[in-house]
């Protein structure tokens, strides 16, 4: 990866290139789209808005340009890139005034609030336009999976009722995956640029990153609300937070890890037990964070002589 951001920092036509090819490979592996995020983030850090504004669009034509070459049609490039790009940039621009990841996690958390206050204010009830959505593709798919197998379009059915069921709380979803997909980006172009000028900045900085008890009370306030409630919209908004608090979370795992000087085998293991297990668990200690400071509270091992 440095050497990736080694060649992004070598000149226009380079990031345009990093950022086009790894936004088109997408459609192939989708983590390639943070690493596309991460040459936006980098050149934007390192350069400003106008130069990270100028990448975006440059790179963004070719990349449309090679995913309608490849796949024959350039619609599905058009609607990823600027969910995928532009919150990037925003949230780039936060940490480059600012200097600091804590305050821009902050940033995002209003961003992403803001995103599913607009679902609801363009779409009256959301959960409407995702069914009509998902109408449209299980009659697209239904086409698909009769040339295919019959296994092939039961499984499709089973998919499409489970995202049915889901209607409600798929804003929430959907801005939390732009969200994730926008932070991780970020955090890689941090870290790509610490590597390049300041090889002993990222660590630290990662480490401490914290929402707040601001932030915290809010998320708690608003999940009593949720629960007693039901109320769709406040689930929305739990989704989103519940993502960023997942990622103060990993942070913490982090630096519990550096300070007892645990090998990187356990936080492989926990990277592989995080989604299926362990997720839910890491978000609470985000939240608690907020008040126990689990950081400073735990000592440090100390090194064998």
């Amino acid at each position: 990866m440095k050497a990736l951001a080694v060649f992004v920092m070598r000149g226009r036509a380079s990031a345009v290139l990093v950022a086009a090819v790894a936004a088109t490979l997408f459609w192939l592996f989708p983590p390639f789209l943070i690493v596309s995020g991460a040459a936006v983030a980098l050149v934007t850090l390192r350069r400003g808005a106008v130069e990270g504004a100028l990448l975006m669009a440059l790179a963004g034509p070719v990349a449309v340009g090679l995913a309608g070459f490849a796949q024959g049609t350039p619609w599905p490039m058009l609607e990823v890139l600027p969910i995928g790009w532009l919150p990037l940039w925003l949230l780039a621009l936060v940490l480059r005034a600012t200097v600091s990841l804590s305050r821009t996690f902050q940033a995002a958390a209003l961003l992403g609030l803001l995103g599913v206050a607009g679902f609801y204010a363009a779409l009256g009830d959301p959960a409407i336009w995702w069914l009509n959505v998902l109408s449209r593709w299980e009659q697209e798919l239904a086409a698909l999976a009769a040339m295919g197998q019959a296994a092939d379009r039961a499984m499709l059915e089973q998919l499409l009722t489970l995202l049915k069921e889901w209607a409600p709380f798929l804003p929430g979803q959907a801005v939390s995956a732009a969200l994730l997909l926008a932070l991780l980006a970020l955090i890689l172009g941090r870290w790509q640029q610490a590597a390049l000028f300041n090889p002993a900045g990222f660590r630290p900085e990662f480490h401490q990153l914290r929402l707040g008890r601001p932030l915290a009370t809010l998320a708690l306030a608003l999940f009593g609300a949720a629960v007693l409630s039901g109320w769709p919209l406040l689930i929305n908004f739990m989704l989103v937070l519940g993502t960023l608090y997942t990622l103060q979370g990993v942070a913490l795992v982090h630096a519990v890890a550096f300070k007892w000087q645990l090998s990187p085998a356990w936080l492989l293991l926990f990277y592989l037990l995080l989604i299926p297990l362990l997720s839910q668990l890491v978000m609470a200690l985000g939240v608690a964070d907020a008040w126990a400071d689990f950081r400073n509270r735990i000592q440090p091992r100390l090194s064998k002589r």
